[in-house]
């Protein structure tokens, strides 16, 4: 990207800007949940024909291609568009019109940024090297989401095999304003639900050696996996193994019949996790067949590893340096135990997945994601934007 085209996109930032925050204010007073994103989904297909941009037919949200000189290679650019499904409690004229429904983790933004880099890399598609692909996802929030219906779109339309890199980039309040974060390897964690379901003999206080206390084994089986993932695990290995629902018991002078015990496991690479998950059935099956009862296990399998390409990495450090100043762009120390479906794209094409910070504590803009009071600085989508044009322009 030459100098006289970044000048070029600089002295468009103020009216593009102007755009970002009315849409992103929009779109924040419209919530929309899960694969429910109707309203928004009409948004962007109008904005793109509005400003010339092919649609490409598909199943799920919306796919938009910019022509570049090259067809046969791409550079894909996403952003996710749902809501949650919480009540916003900010006070702000742009709050959700929308009961029970809230913009509380950016998406809101992503969209907005990705919907005016798009309008740049339009009015500057002469200077493109390749194709870009705008996808704009539902279901982010809710596995197992948007992104792997997507993939198959991709593959469906015969383009996936097309892109040389993927990109895709959140607003995180976890950072100061303006930052750009990069991280190899993993950026998110995979998760995984489990459901066990001890099944003893009840009776009568009094009388223990006659029953089975499935309390009592739910309670062993709590500690036996908090002793496995303390002793068993390697400790520079990040995974957690988390019980959030304990569930027995019905009067204090009654042996438990049955015990429920559930929560998720969260990994950072998908051989620790296969290995918690097969040595949780075992320890559990062993516990309960020890002690006489008997157990159902069931696990729910949600998203996987976000794996980030190292040269897809490396291409975005370099570019971010090139727009930003040397402060501003870092490297990430540790992934988030969070989970994030672009794992699904970073599967299927190489990937880097970029954080952007978004905080502002002068203004009170401090409150992490998934929060009734997240709110961020308007001035970070000025970072995604240029980023997501400097993404695509600098391609080769």
């Amino acid at each position: 990207m030459t100098n006289e085209l970044l000048s070029r996109l600089r002295s468009r930032m103020p009216a593009v800007m102007e755009q970002a925050v009315a849409d992103r204010r929009y779109l924040h007073m419209h919530p929309e949940v899960g694969f429910e994103t109707q309203n928004t989904e009409r948004m962007v297909r109008e904005r793109l024909t509005e400003l010339g941009i092919e649609i490409l037919p598909n199943k799920t949200g919306v796919i938009g291609r910019i022509a570049g000189r090259d067809h046969s290679r791409a550079v894909a650019l996403r952003a996710d568009m749902d809501a949650l499904p919480m009540q916003e409690e900010n006070e702000v004229p742009y709050c959700s019109a929308v009961p029970g429904k809230m913009h509380a983790c950016g998406h809101d933004g992503h969209t907005a940024m990705l919907l005016s880099a798009a309008r740049l890399l339009q009015e500057n598609r002469a200077e493109l090297p390749m194709d870009v692909i705008l996808l704009f996802q539902p279901s982010e929030e809710k596995g197992p989401g948007g992104a792997i219906y997507m993939v198959k779109d991709l593959e469906e339309l015969g383009l996936k095999d097309h892109i040389a890199f993927g990109f895709g980039l959140h607003l995180f309040n976890d950072y100061p304003l303006g930052t750009v974060l990069l991280r190899h390897d993993s950026s998110a964690a995979s998760t995984d639900e489990f459901y066990i379901t001890v099944k003893g003999c009840g009776g009568h206080a009094g009388l223990p050696h006659k029953c089975v206390d499935a309390l009592s084994i739910g309670a062993k089986i709590v500690t036996a996996m908090e002793s496995y993932m303390s002793r068993r695990m390697d400790p520079f290995d990040p995974a957690i193994f988390s019980v959030g629902i304990f569930r027995a018991g019905s009067a204090i002078n009654i042996v438990a019949e049955t015990a429920e015990v559930s929560g998720t496991i969260r990994c950072q690479k998908e051989e620790t996790r296969a290995k918690i998950l097969e040595d949780m059935q075992r320890i559990v099956n062993g516990l309960c067949g020890g002690l006489g009862a008997k157990c159902d296990i069931r696990i729910v399998h949600g998203l996987p590893v976000l794996v980030n390409d190292d040269s897809a990495v490396d291409y975005a450090e370099r570019v971010a340096r090139e727009l930003f100043p040397a402060e501003k762009v870092t490297m990430g120390k540790n992934p988030m135990m969070g989970a994030e479906d672009f794992a699904y794209f970073a599967q299927a094409f190489p990937s880097s997945f970029i954080m952007i910070g978004s905080s502002n504590p002068e203004k009170g803009l401090t409150y992490l994601g998934h929060h009734p009071r997240f709110d961020f600085d308007e001035t970070a989508m000025e970072t995604g934007i240029l980023l997501l044009c400097g993404l695509a322009l600098n391609m080769e």
